[in-house]
């Protein structure tokens, strides 16, 4: 067996075991909070998601549409797995989701730095950085930290976009970065669209057709991932559109009220102000011995660490999801340029030296996590997790039908109906001599084909916005059967139409890349 082949295997069991180890502290340090149960009720949602967005067994059965406004095609694995077992299946999740971090993070940084040291640092502190602690323990919403999978990937491409050698690998990341978090996905765009103005400072620009062979990429990039993503974007614009949903804005941790908080003295305060000047000297330094790539990722660190730092607004809109977005693309940058720290201080040390540093890294990066997990005041943990009736869970996540907790109005006064669900299907009996306006508590979709006694009724939207319909005397057995609509479907095809393209030409471009390779190599 070959010496890389061995250095594939000992990394693997390194990552796996580690990622183990990161699932088992956090299945016996972290709170089983409501995000959670909402994390594990969406998962098993997905049961029907290629057939209807609306899965009427979950959400209190309240019709909700989060499948139409938060992406689920990332999140299949996860369904697979709770479904099978839900303590031991999102246990298995987390665990792949760790794994792949680190896979990802080594990977892409490898191919980019050209430097296994770097990209072993690189993956170790990416993986168990304060940031992604932060978003698995404390704030747990699932797509935010799974998303950070896609992150090296993006970039990376990114990278080799601009040097106008692929644009293939920017296109699969920003279409999984979309597909798992669209907040993360606009801040990779504002990210990246400085890079085309500070692209003029290299020489490799100073040509006309790098910037007509660019210009003709970032075409082919847009429209790539626009028909790589339409399946969840096409329906969301629809829906977006008549009903003008507005989510509600998160709370941003709040660095300056934190440092106020600590109280320093001023002798403190003065060295930490030598630290900082310090630390600015080694990024200067590190700016000017580094190659171009490295100097944008400084350039960006800047704006990106003020947009943390100052409470903005942009026109009214909420940008409190953005700021979360933008402080795991921060994070990034910030381990990418300490990882090149550490390997410009210690590139004429010794490689036993180096393997005890990425030792030490490894082990302390272990330890940290373990004290950090070891703070947390845990309430209650996953092991109760078995007793939750993740059906009936309800929350007001983009729509106000889960307000009603499945009450059924006749004539604005509440009764009590038999109901039957089966996925995206909904069946309804009730009995009254008289006809009345039933008002049921499922939210309104276009996609609705509704029967009442085998015929097609026509319907109403409530003041709870929800369906309402007239009844008719005696026995009322209603039918509500959900589809995607025509643009959901078309969208859908599209989308799949997207992949298998990008697929083939990935596909053909690695066959090619082979076919150039000595026999003898």
């Amino acid at each position: 067996m070959s010496n890389r082949s061995w250095k594939r295997i000992i990394l693997g069991f390194i990552f796996l075991a580690f990622s183990i180890f990161y699932t088992a502290i956090f299945y016996c340090q972290a709170n089983f909070s409501q995000t959670m149960i909402f994390n594990i009720a969406h998962l098993k949602s997905l049961g029907n998601v290629f057939t209807s967005p609306i899965n009427f067994d979950y959400w209190n059965h309240s019709g909700s549409q989060i499948n139409l406004f938060s992406p689920w095609l990332t999140l299949l694995p996860g369904w697979i797995l709770v479904s099978l077992n839900t303590f031991w299946g999102f246990g298995v999740y987390l665990t792949g989701i760790t794994l792949l971090t680190f896979i990802s993070a080594y990977f892409y940084m490898n191919k980019f730095s050209h430097d296994t040291f770097e990209a072993l640092l690189f993956s170790v502190i990416y993986t168990c950085s304060f940031n992604r602690f932060n978003l698995i323990f404390h704030d747990q919403r699932l797509e935010n930290y799974l998303v950070l999978i896609f992150l090296p990937m993006v970039y990376y491409g990114a990278y080799l976009f601009f040097k106008n050698k692929s644009w293939k690998t920017l296109v699969w990341g920003f279409a999984l970065v979309i597909w798992t978090a669209p907040y993360v996905a606009l801040g990779v765009a504002l990210t990246l669209i400085p890079i085309y103005l500070l692209m003029v400072f290299t020489k490799r620009t100073h040509h006309w057709r790098y910037w007509g062979t660019l210009g003709l990429n970032s075409l082919i990039v847009f429209g790539m991932v626009t028909l790589g993503t339409i399946g969840f974007i096409g329906p969301l614009i629809n829906q977006q559109w008549s009903k003008k949903i507005v989510q509600a804005p998160i709370k941003n941790f709040d660095y300056i009220e934190w440092f106020q908080q600590l109280h320093f003295s001023m002798a403190q305060m003065y060295m930490l102000m030598g630290i900082g000047i310090l630390l600015a000297l080694l990024v200067l330094l590190i700016f000017l011995k580094s190659r171009f790539s490295y100097k944008v990722l400084i350039i960006e660190i800047i704006p990106l660490t003020a947009a943390l730092l100052i409470k903005w607004q942009v026109m009214g809109i909420d940008v409190s999801r953005l700021v979360l977005a933008l402080q795991s693309i921060l994070d990034l940058f910030l381990i990418i340029v300490v990882s090149r720290i550490i390997i410009l201080i210690f590139q004429e040390f010794p490689s036993i030296f180096k393997l005890l540093l990425l030792t030490v890294t490894i082990a302390g990066s272990g330890w940290i996590v373990y004290h950090q997990a070891d703070q947390i005041h845990t309430r209650q943990t996953f092991t109760a997790s078995e007793k939750i009736n993740y059906q009936r869970f309800v929350t007001n996540y983009h729509d106000e039908a889960s307000n009603g907790q499945n009450q059924f109005l006749a004539d604005n006064r509440k009764k009590d109906v038999s109901f039957y669900t089966k996925s995206n299907d909904y069946w309804i009996q009730y009995y009254n001599p008289v006809s009345v306006n039933l008002d049921l508590p499922v939210q309104n979709y276009s996609g609705y084909s509704i029967q009442l006694n085998n015929e097609q009724v026509a319907i109403k939207e409530s003041r709870r916005k929800t369906i309402s319909l007239q009844t008719q005397p005696g026995k009322n057995i209603i039918e509500i059967h959900t589809r995607y609509d025509w643009i959901g479907i078309v969208c859908l095809l599209l989308n799949l139409l997207g992949f298998i393209l990008l697929s083939y030409l990935s596909l053909l471009n690695l066959r090619w890349k082979m076919k150039k390779v000595p026999e003898n190599s």
